[in-house]
C-alpha cells in the first residue's frame, strides 16, 4: 500500500523515451568518471590534497602529447631503417634488426597512446548504461516518479519503490539525471519530465540526496 499511494502521489513524473546515445555518451561517462573520483577522495583525501596541490597539466597536454606523437614517428621510421638490413642480414645485423624491433614496437605504441578518438576511461562503462536504451520502449512506456518519500519505477506492470535513504548520489548533466542507489544506477533524460517542472525535483532531490553537477 505505501508503494501504490507514494507512486499516486508523485508530483514529477518521467515518460521513458528512446535515447540519443550519441549525444549523451560523453555525458554519462564525465558523470561516471565524476563519481568516481569523488569516491575516490572520499577514501583517500590525503592523496587527493597531495594531487590538488600540483600544477593543471591541462595547458601542457596538447603539447605534450605533440612531442610524444613527434618522437613515435621518429622512432617508427628509425625502426624501419634498422630492421630492413637486419632482416636481409639478420646474423651480421643482429643487434640492428632488435634494435629496429623495439623502436618500431615503441613508436607505434606511442601513436595509439596519443590517437584522438582514443576512447575514454569511462565510456565503455557508460556505453553499457545506455545499451539498449536507444529503442523505442514497448507500450505501455515505462514510468519513473519522484514524490516526498522517494522514487517509484513502473514497467510492464512491475513496480518498485526505492526510499531516499536508499540513494547514494544524484548526478546531473545537460540533458540527463544519473541516480545511484544500492548496487544499482538509473539514467533519466530531462527531456522525459511530463508532469512537474524540474527546477521542483531539483530542489526535492537536494533535500533528500547528495546532488552533484556536472554540466560545464
Amino acid at each position: 500500500m505505501k508503494m501504490e499511494s507514494s507512486y499516486t502521489a508523485a508530483p514529477y513524473l518521467f515518460q521513458i523515451s528512446s535515447y540519443d546515445i550519441s549525444r549523451l555518451l560523453p555525458q554519462v561517462s564525465k558523470a561516471l568518471k565524476k563519481r568516481s573520483e569523488h569516491l575516490s577522495r572520499e577514501r583517500y583525501p590525503k592523496m587527493w590534497r597531495y594531487i590538488d596541490r600540483l600544477p593543471s597539466p591541462s595547458r601542457g597536454a596538447k603539447r605534450s602529447r605533440l612531442r610524444t606523437r613527434l618522437f613515435s614517428i621518429l622512432c617508427l621510421a628509425a625502426g624501419v631503417i634498422l630492421v630492413v638490413p637486419g632482416l636481409m642480414e639478420s646474423k651480421e645485423l643482429l643487434v640492428p634488426l632488435v634494435a629496429g624491433a623495439a623502436a618500431v614496437v615503441l613508436g607505434a605504441s606511442g601513436l595509439w597512446r596519443t590517437r584522438k578518438n582514443r576512447e575514454k576511461p569511462f565510456d565503455r562503462s557508460a556505453r553499457l548504461l545506455l545499451e539498449g536504451k536507444d529503442q523505442t520502449p514497448e507500450s505501455p512506456a515505462p514510468v519513473v516518479s519522484f514524490s516526498d518519500e522517494g522514487m517509484s519505477l513502473s514497467s510492464q506492470g512491475e513496480a518498485a519503490f526505492i526510499p531516499y535513504s536508499d540513494f547514494e548520489s544524484t548526478w546531473e548533466t545537460e540533458d540527463t539525471l544519473l541516480l545511484v542507489f544500492g548496487q544499482r544506477v538509473t539514467l533519466l533524460q530531462k527531456r522525459d519530465l511530463v508532469q512537474g517542472d524540474f527546477s521542483g525535483l531539483s530542489r526535492l532531490l537536494a533535500e533528500k540526496v547528495a546532488v552533484y553537477q556536472c554540466i560545464d
